[in-house]
This record gives C-alpha cells, sequence and structure tokens, in this order.
C-alpha cells in the first residue's frame, strides 16, 4: 500500500518524474546497503529514496557513506529509533508513520463492539491518518 499510494501521488502530481521500480531487501540490512549503494552508482541524477521496508540500517549507512547530494530527498516508513536519529543527524529527511498505538486502541475498540453485537450485521470502518516527522518536530 506504501509504495502504490506514492506512485500514484506521482502520476497524478508529476507524471513527467520518472520512478526507478522498488527493489527488495528481503529485510535485510546489508541487502539494502549494497542496493542503496547499487542506485548510487548506478544514477549518479538520483534526487531521493523511499523506503518503505525494511533494511532501514543498511540504507541509512548507504546514505551516510555518499556525498551530498544537492536537493536530495530521503523518505522512510516508520518512526522508530534509528529513523528518528537519521531526521535529526539529516540522513532522513521525512519519516512516515500510523500512529500505532491509535491503531491498537480502534482495533481493540472494533474487537469489542464485535462481541457485544452479531458480527455478520456490524460493518465498521475507521479511517486512522498518518503522522509525517521531519527534523523539526522529532
Amino acid at each position: 500500500m506504501n509504495e502504490s499510494g506514492f506512485r500514484s501521488y506521482f502520476r497524478e502530481h508529476a507524471p513527467a518524474f520518472a520512478l526507478l521500480e522498488p527493489g527488495t531487501t528481503y529485510e535485510s540490512s546489508d541487502v539494502a546497503r549494497q542496493l542503496t549503494n547499487d542506485l548510487f552508482s548506478q544514477y549518479p541524477d538520483l534526487r531521493g529514496l523511499f523506503v518503505s521496508g525494511g533494511g532501514i540500517t543498511g540504507v541509512l549507512a548507504s546514505i551516510r557513506e555518499q556525498p551530498k547530494r544537492q536537493n536530495f530527498i530521503s523518505v522512510a516508513y516508520d518512526l522508530i529509533g534509528v529513523t528518528r536519529t537519521a531526521l535529526i543527524d539529516g540522513t532522513l529527511t521525512m519519516v512516515i508513520s500510523h500512529p500505532l498505538q491509535r491503531l491498537a486502541h480502534e482495533t481493540m475498540k472494533v474487537l469489542i463492539n464485535l462481541k457485544k453485537s452479531d458480527p455478520a450485521s456490524v460493518v465498521q470502518h475507521i479511517n486512522l491518518g498518518f503522522e509525517i516527522y521531519t527534523a523539526e518536530n522529532v
């Protein structure tokens, strides 16, 4: 869903912007680091990275090893210790995160409501937004 939303945004708002196909990290930091190093080597005009999967520590290590690029944007998914640190030190530009505590709370409310009523007659829709973090608000 993260990738499809990201691609959808660019199709609608910047159709001339070229997006590369996503790479697979297999949730491995070593694979993610190598993949990111390869991207920097193959695309010297690379303008940004969106990391929505695993291996974030490898991606961050690769970005830190690169010479600073003018106007380079790096976006990660989920605010955790390493992404918070990367925001503060400027390795990441932004982190998109779902409010996990609210997600857990709403899930429990739905389960309790379903238990109290006939599950076949209850349809529940809950929209949870996401949070955006930058160095200025962590």
